[in-house]
């Protein structure tokens, strides 16, 4: 009789935990989806951030076409109203003094001599769901243009010190890129040099390194998977997952068989995070943790694939830096998690570490709804 008692209850606690699984499953489904499924939302932050500007810059044989993209977050000295959006009264009424701000502030020069620069028209449009203002600048020079140097100065030092600006520069077949921000204002583009494919998929690979060191969202992400990690094999599996993901969603997002709203891609990797750290809190079984980490990785290679279209592509070595890009983002996160790994294992040691590890993911919990609430819009967020 004792015996089939304890049968029954082993059962009931099989169905439990089974019923568990299904719901974590249900659950991760769900978070997925909700992205792929969702429609317009407002304009997200931190990994597509408010403040970001973009130059196109044309080279023609007597001058240099410039757009320039200016979020209106960059702007707001001009919103009189003060109602957080310029209206077409407000922009005409600035006109002049934009005009005066841009020439003052982002200068071609040859031979160290400034280029004449006129601004042929100004819009408001949206870039990456951000509103902004495009306007159209001609620089013009004394002599044929055979190479110059950009000096770019807008919004740093006053309106927006985290302000970037990113830059693509087009020379017939040539095509550089640069970015500008307040301790890069300089760049010099040589079109007799043109970018070799060596120096470009280098570039690429360094700004892949660059990308997800400075992506603190994916790297908590990962630091979140890892923190329970007990085996190497269990960290080595989903670090291998998270990459195979994110490298199959990067390359078809970026080669254009997938597009999804930025809004609700960034606004999924902050739930994601929020997903992992609830889970390390509530449950001590992680055996499948490398599926996990695969199904969110395909959200997160979706991310990476936004950064990357923000940078641009040139048009000659496009899928060679594609693919070195995404290699610079693997040998960033080997070497990020190289670093964590001792202190990981050696927490395992630790008598205290379960309590390490909630305490921890319940800070990391509260970083990454704040992530949620900023880029859903339901609170204001800063670049």
């Amino acid at each position: 009789m004792i015996d089939i008692v304890m049968n029954d209850r082993g059962a009931t606690m099989i169905k439990a935990i089974k019923d568990c699984t299904h719901i974590r499953i249900v659950v991760i489904l769900l978070i997925l989806a909700s992205f792929l499924g969702l429609g317009n939302a407002r304009q997200g932050v931190d990994a597509h951030p408010l403040n970001n500007g973009y130059s196109q810059l044309v080279v023609q044989p007597d001058g240099v076409d410039y757009e320039l993209f200016i979020p209106e977050y960059s702007l707001q000295k001009y919103d009189d109203n003060r109602d957080g959006s310029l209206s077409a009264e407000e922009i005409r009424a600035h006109t002049g003094d934009l005009e005066s701000d841009v020439k003052s502030n982002i200068r071609l020069l040859q031979e160290m001599t400034p280029m004449d620069c006129s601004l042929e028209s100004i819009r408001k449009t949206d870039k990456e769901t951000i509103p902004g203002l495009t306007l159209q600048l001609r620089y013009t020079g004394k002599q044929s243009v055979s190479g110059f140097t950009i000096e770019y100065g807008l919004l740093f030092d006053r309106e927006d010190p985290n302000h970037l600006n990113f830059a693509l520069i087009l020379d017939g077949d040539d095509t550089d890129q640069t970015i500008f921000d307040s301790a890069h204002r300089s760049y010099r583009f040589e079109p007799l040099n043109p970018t070799s494919l060596t120096k470009t998929l280098w570039k690429y690979f360094m700004l892949g390194i660059e990308h997800i060191l400075l992506g603190f969202d994916h790297l908590l992400f990962l630091f979140s998977l890892l923190l329970v990690a007990a085996r190497y094999r269990d960290m080595l599996k989903i670090v291998t997952a998270f990459t195979v993901a994110h490298s199959i969603t990067l390359l078809l997002a970026s080669l254009g068989f997938i597009n999804v709203n930025p809004v609700w891609v960034e606004s999924a990797i902050a739930l994601s995070i929020c997903y992992v750290a609830v889970e390390n809190i509530v449950s001590g079984k992680h055996a499948m943790r490398w599926l996990l980490t695969f199904m969110f990785g395909l959200v997160h290679g979706l991310g990476f694939a936004g950064a990357l279209a923000e940078i641009g592509l040139p048009r000659n070595y496009f899928v060679g830096s594609l693919l070195t890009f995404n290699a610079g983002v693997e040998v960033g996160q080997l070497a990020i998690v190289f670093v964590v790994l001792p202190f990981l294992l050696w927490l395992r040691k630790w008598k205290w570490h379960r309590t390490v590890i909630i305490i921890g993911s319940a800070l990391i919990f509260i970083r990454a709804f704040w992530w949620v609430l900023e880029r859903t819009g339901l609170i204001p967020g800063g670049g």
